[in-house]
């Protein structure tokens, strides 16, 4: 999963299993289907335990996290709003009331719809491109929309988050982060443990390793480009820390995917 920075036309779609992810944001949309189990998904300040062919739409630039206690899998469609043809004001000037649903509720089989975006990805992009939009269409037919929230953008969570999510390639500390954002760094520490149930440390390093392993997985570049590209500051520390969370090597990763 690759969710902390966007490129012109991004779209990515995936099967993911236990995925546990902590509060992030980033400019494009995301879907999430759950085919099996369970995950706790949090949107802003919603969240809901979503169980098998429930589904989550996320707007850009919502805070979201993503929370498996046994068992998930799911598929996810990470998107830009560009793709989204009639609804780019939609997904970029609204948010909505209730970011979570059922896809039995509809005529259409929507896991059908999944199962399309996954078979044509690597075939033809403008296939899956038009899944995504019947998916959007069904979804966001019959549902409340409200103004976008601007006041979100005010609070310390948002924009510890939003500046993590653009910067974490570069050198960072809770220094920095205080200096550029003007708060204080002890203040910006109790937001990671009380808000975000981790430190600064673990947080960074964990988008740092989502950034590596999607490269491990979608590239052949060296082990030594990606590694420097993600912002680790060696080898040996990006080795260690990727082993922690993948519970083996980079290679063995890129081997096994």
């Amino acid at each position: 999963m690759q969710p902390f920075y966007e490129k012109k036309e991004e779209f990515h779609c995936f099967s993911s299993k236990d995925l546990t992810f902590p509060a992030h944001l980033h400019h494009a949309a995301e879907l999430i289907l759950i085919r099996e189990g369970a995950m706790e998904v949090s949107v802003s300040d919603q969240t809901k335990v979503l169980r098998k062919n429930e589904i989550a739409l996320i707007f850009p630039d919502m805070v979201h996290s993503y929370v498996t206690q046994e068992f998930s899998h799911a598929v996810l469609c990470i998107f830009s709003p560009s793709l989204a043809m009639g609804y780019y004001h939609t997904l970029c000037q609204k948010q909505l009331k209730c970011p979570f649903f059922s896809s039995v509720i509809y005529d259409t089989d929507l896991s059908s719809a999944f199962d399309n975006i996954l078979l044509y990805k690597n075939r033809s992009l403008s296939v899956s491109e038009a899944w995504l939009n019947l998916i959007l269409a069904y979804l966001l037919s019959d549902t409340t929309l409200l103004p976008r929230n601007s006041r979100s953008h005010t609070d310390i969570g948002y924009q510890v988050i939003s500046y993590i999510s653009t910067h974490f390639q570069e050198p960072l500390t809770l220094d920095k982060i205080a200096q550029e954002l003007h708060f204080n760094k002890f203040y910006i520490s109790r937001v990671f443990t009380g808000r975000l149930h981790c430190t600064f440390h673990e947080y960074l390093n964990r988008l740092r390793l989502d950034y590596a392993a999607r490269l491990l997985r979608e590239t052949d570049r060296s082990i030594m480009e990606i590694w420097q590209e993600a912002g680790f500051e060696s080898q040996k520390t990006f080795n260690r820390t990727f082993r922690s969370c993948y519970h083996m090597t980079p290679s063995g990763y890129r081997g096994g995917v």
